[in-house]
């Protein structure tokens, strides 16, 4: 379980993550992160929430967003909304670190995901871009709710419930 102010930094795609608020101190309804890109820094892949919105608040720098087919540049003081269901990725092109606000909500067990994810990431175990493996994404898509934007999520979700079955954790 994530505490607030606690950093955690994915080595493989530039991100760095300080959590602010919690699933647990706000009831469930909100996670909140500070969020640092280095250079180039990018989501490896376009995925979607079926649950949650997500909204990030640019604070320093610029970062392209792309939700559905359109494309958005965010500057400091915007904020962009993704919608739920809405496939999206995103990334930073700058040449400057840049910074923003992230927000789920609500806050499921998303924070859960990052720390995961982060630690795949940087312990070697993901694909060379921060990508989960197949088997990782399968087992994890139904696990948090982030599916894979064309595959039909019913079929992710049915491959992740047997993978799941056989999870360790």
């Amino acid at each position: 379980m994530a505490k607030p102010g606690e950093t955690i930094v994915n080595t493989v795609t530039g991100e760095t993550l300080t959590f602010q608020k919690t699933a647990s101190m706000t009831g469930g309804e909100l996670l909140e992160f500070h969020l640092q890109l280095k250079p180039g820094s990018t989501v490896p892949m376009k995925h979607r929430h079926t649950r949650q919105d997500e909204i990030f608040e640019v604070i320093r720098g610029t970062v392209n967003v792309e939700i559905g087919k359109t494309r958005h540049v965010i500057k400091p003081g915007e904020k962009i909304l993704m919608n739920k269901g809405v496939p999206h990725r995103w990334w930073n092109s700058e040449a400057v670190t840049s910074e923003l606000i992230v927000s789920f909500k609500p806050a499921a067990d998303t924070e859960d995901f990052f720390v995961e994810m982060f630690c795949l990431a940087s312990s070697g175990k993901t694909k060379p871009n921060g990508a989960p493996t197949f088997f990782q994404a399968a087992r994890m898509c139904g696990k948090y709710n982030i599916y894979h934007p064309v595959i039909p999520v019913f079929l992710q979700k049915a491959v992740s419930l047997i993978f799941n079955l056989f999870d360790k954790k």
